[in-house]
């Protein structure tokens, strides 16, 4: 009766059979559940929309819809009166001043009043093409008049309305940069409520585990874990065996086939002969191969024939190494291999090729149950209802950050905010 055949299985088995246990202890990720912390981030968000809106009507009764002209006619004002009293302080100073410097003051003083002009000049264009209203037009005109008659002071005094946008016009520039904050927050809280959602929803449709398959994926790797030890002793043992046992076992076995270096028949027994005729029956590969990198001189001590023992093991170095450096875990065990000389590698082989016969199947469903113990530890505690008002809510605020909705008024949106608030922390906060 022949041997039995065994089916060749993948290295990757017993690699996962070392490095992944059947059932290693789940280790929960660092997403917590959304707690009772009260936060004011969506309070804040809906209360920076009301202030947004209310500074935008202000600017559009002064400046129409586009008031950006209107900013920028300001912003204009604003440094001509800072420019125009600059030059208003260096006057006393320059009329004492070498004639060089006088010129170059007086074309400056030129400028400024250029500039004046062509500021007025704007502001013409710009009432004809309703980006400014008649009064703020002929405001801003008095005000360059007071320029020009040196009234820096009483200019300033008359350009507060128009500081006063300016200062709207900075509030809002950091309203609209916090606002895009908010909303990469409330973004990021939504993707994350959505997949919780997704992931409880798949627990709910998920049947029960086969747990005939899972026990026989779980048997299956143990299998391998042991069949693993027990091809790393077998290697170990063929590697540190003598060399002229181990050049026996390697034409009684054919251990070529299961990837130690091979030797022909002729220079085995040439080399074990001239083993046991120098008393180095002893020893093993690796002996051999360091003994092969010794001196001549050490040689000779040991009494060796120095031509012979080049010819037959320095020569040889390369097949000694291979012998040396086989590694066990660089294949899988050779089934057929250990089942001839191990009987429990035997029973172990033939259940492993039993189980081969599901193991595709098993190890899918044992990986589906992995993932859904995983995730009701994960999501243990976890209200579908809760998180489903969450997502309404968080959409709500993404449409009041959008302007799809008027923000509501603080004490309607008290209980709210604990809930948005601790979710917009849950996934990330700014």
């Amino acid at each position: 009766m022949g041997e039995k055949e065994y089916k060749k299985v993948p290295i990757r088995t017993f690699q996962e059979a070392r490095h992944c246990p059947a059932r290693k202890p789940f280790n929960p990720s660092t997403r917590n559940l959304p707690g009772n912390a009260m936060d004011e981030d969506g309070k804040e968000a809906r209360s920076l929309v009301q202030e947004k809106r209310l500074i935008e009507e202000k600017l559009r009764l002064a400046g129409g819809d586009d008031f950006s002209f209107l900013l920028k006619d300001c912003s204009d004002l604003s440094d001509i009166i800072d420019e125009i009293e600059d030059v208003s302080s260096q006057m006393h100073e320059k009329e004492h001043a070498a004639f060089e410097a006088k010129i170059k003051f007086s074309r400056k003083i030129r400028r400024k009043a250029k500039d004046m002009l062509n500021f007025e000049q704007q502001l013409v264009s710009e009432y004809e093409n309703k980006h400014i209203t008649l009064e703020h037009g002929k405001r801003m005109v008095s005000i360059i008049k007071l320029l020009r008659s040196k009234s820096v002071d009483k200019a300033r005094r008359e350009a507060k309305e128009f500081y006063g946008f300016l200062e709207m016009g900075s509030r809002l520039e950091i309203i609209n940069d916090l606002l895009l904050k908010k909303r990469a927050q409330a973004e990021r809280s939504l993707r994350g409520v959505e997949a919780l959602l997704s992931d409880l929803e798949w627990l709910a449709k998920e049947p029960a585990a086969d747990e005939e398959k899972v026990k026989r994926h779980d048997e299956k790797v143990q299998i391998g874990v042991q069949l693993s030890k027990i091809w790393q002793g077998h290697v170990q043992s063929l590697k540190s065996m003598p060399m002229p046992g181990l050049l026996g076992k390697m034409r009684e076995d054919e251990l070529g086939k299961i990837g130690f270096p091979e030797i022909s028949g002729n220079e085995a027994e040439a080399l074990a002969a001239f083993l046991e005729k120098s008393g180095l029956e002893t020893r093993s590969a690796e002996q051999l191969h360091d003994m092969a990198r010794q001196s001549e001189q050490l040689l000779r001590h040991l009494g060796l024939d120095l031509p012979l023992f080049r010819q037959e093991v320095a020569a040889r170095r390369a097949f000694l190494f291979g012998i040396m450096s086989y590694s066990a875990d660089s294949r899988a065990p050779d089934l057929a291999y250990l089942a001839k000389h191990d009987e429990a590698a035997r029973r172990l082989a033939e259940r492993l090729s039993e189980l081969e016969k599901t193991g595709e199947q098993d190890k899918r469903e044992w990986e589906r149950t992995e993932k859904i113990r995983q995730m009701k530890e994960e999501l243990a505690g976890a209200d579908k209802a809760t998180f489903e008002k969450s997502l309404q809510e968080l959409r709500a605020l993404l449409d009041v950050l959008d302007g799809k909705a008027a923000p509501e008024k603080a004490e309607e949106s008290k209980e709210e905010n604990g809930l948005i608030g601790s979710i917009l922390k849950l996934f990330g906060k700014k």
